[in-house]
């Protein structure tokens, strides 16, 4: 009962404060502007994320009273620190080497002061211990991808918001089970925030999340991502769970922005150019190439992302090195299937 209320309390702020938001934002002048890459027509309001952060740290606050310790201090200080990287960037933006060691830095509160750092691959790649040094370098990265990965999704409305809804669902249920209360309340109190938010974002957006909402919305997930990982390595729950295919979901819960993010950066490096530069080759772009609306182009990745998670679940007793392969592979070939579809659409010269 006591985590349905942190999950109500974060929906109910967020869905009543974006109005609010929304008029501050336009008296601000604070807009996305339309341009040739992207796909909106209309001036939007930013700073979404500002009514995400904002429900989620309060509901969060207010639950976690009772586990309170002091390395969630640490969470939280990252957490705001985050926060106000994005929120600048909203505001006036940023350049990417003064974005990046904001996020650098929240990692590295993360990774000294918290401990949140992956020790073992579970015999992934034959790998199980990893180094002081490789557990470090491996956790920066990892967090800086994730984060990197959610403020690239967030390309039509209600794609990156809807992703984080599904991850952070997920991990709420996976931290309930394995008795970690303050991970599992910070998880509904996200994804509380993230369904009260969803709304005005979702088809014909109202508002966006903005980088105040996307890098937060990341970099939580990173956390869960690597705590998740290291707890099923010392907890054992009646064996339902192989601990060895924990990075296997972990992969599956996050796989949209990844492989995409990973797919893109690996074209725009072939191309001789900054891996950082926007255009439009993801994979909601090729959807909205195929003729999907962009509500419809979401709602498949919703479902793929599913698909991914369940298939992830019921196959968490197998191989895990072989069921990681091949959700790579699939999602991989999954990824490039529109491109290939936009190919054989293009009619042929005649010569």
């Amino acid at each position: 009962m006591f985590f349905l209320i942190c999950f109500i309390t974060s929906f109910l702020v967020a869905f009543a404060s974006i109005p609010t938001i929304i008029r501050i934002a336009s008296r601000l002048q604070l807009f996305d502007e339309p341009n040739e890459r992207k796909l909106h027509i209309k001036r939007t309001p930013l700073l979404g994320g500002v009514a995400v952060f904002a429900a989620m740290i309060f509901s969060f606050t207010l639950g976690a009273a009772p586990y309170f310790e002091k390395q969630h201090l640490f969470i939280i200080t990252s957490l705001i620190l985050i926060f106000f990287f994005g929120l600048r960037d909203d505001i006036a933006p940023l350049a990417p080497l003064k974005k990046l060691s904001g996020q650098i830095t929240a990692a590295l509160i993360l990774i000294l002061f918290c401990n949140i750092r992956l020790t073992s691959l579970h015999g992934l790649f034959g790998i199980r211990i990893l180094n002081e040094y490789a557990s470090f370098g491996i956790t920066l990265v990892g967090i800086l991808f994730i984060v990197n990965s959610y403020n690239l999704i967030d390309g039509i409305d209600g794609l990156a918001s809807g992703l984080g809804i599904i991850a952070s669902f997920v991990f709420s249920i996976l931290f309930y089970v394995y008795s970690e209360p303050l991970m599992s309340i910070l998880a509904l109190s996200l994804c509380g925030a993230l369904l009260g938010f969803f709304p005005y974002n979702f088809r014909n957006a109202r508002i966006f999340l903005g980088d105040t909402g996307t890098m937060t919305i990341g970099f939580v997930l990173s956390i869960f991502s690597f705590h998740f990982i290291e707890l099923t390595r010392t907890i054992q729950v009646n064996s339902w769970f192989d601990y060895q295919s924990a990075p296997t979901v972990v992969f599956a819960i996050l796989v949209i922005p990844m492989v995409d993010t990973l797919r893109v950066f690996t074209i725009r490096i072939f191309k001789m150019q900054s891996p950082f530069i926007a255009d439009r080759n993801h994979i909601h772009h090729r959807l909205l190439e195929l003729g999907f609306q962009p509500h419809h182009a979401c709602l498949l990745l919703y479902l793929v992302n599913t698909l991914f998670i369940l298939s992830a679940w019921f196959l968490r007793h197998e191989n895990p090195s072989f069921v990681l392969y091949s959700l790579v592979a699939t999602a991989l070939i999954f990824t490039q299937l529109p491109l290939l579809f936009l190919r054989l659409k293009k009619p042929r010269q005649i010569i």
